[in-house]
């Protein structure tokens, strides 16, 4: 998902980041707004709303997880993050100033 950044323009780059921001918050509400949506057309107040806001909860935070191994430079896949990518500098905390020796 990530490619080069280096090569990327600011702009690409913040737009990339809105719409995964915008992703998660949409993985968040939408199904919450469903299940009332379900709830309203049933009469089954609040079982499906609930049902809903936990399923949105899990699928954000699945996201938001795999997002965050992806910047830490682990692997995307869930549980088996990779040991030989390494992080970058800018990633670490590492000033690049400092490496003049």
């Amino acid at each position: 998902m990530v490619s080069n950044r280096g090569s990327q323009s600011l702009l690409s780059v913040g737009l990339e980041w809105s719409s995964r921001i915008t992703a998660i918050g949409l993985e968040f509400s939408v199904p919450a707004l469903l299940g009332f949506g379900v709830d309203h057309w049933l009469k089954t107040r609040p079982a499906a709303t609930v049902t809903g806001a936990f399923l949105g909860f899990g699928l954000g935070m699945v996201h938001t997880l795999r997002m965050a191994r992806e910047l830490s430079g682990g692997s995307s896949r869930l549980g088996h993050p990779s040991q030989n990518q390494p992080v970058p500098p800018r990633l670490r905390g590492h000033d690049d100033r400092a490496d003049l020796s």
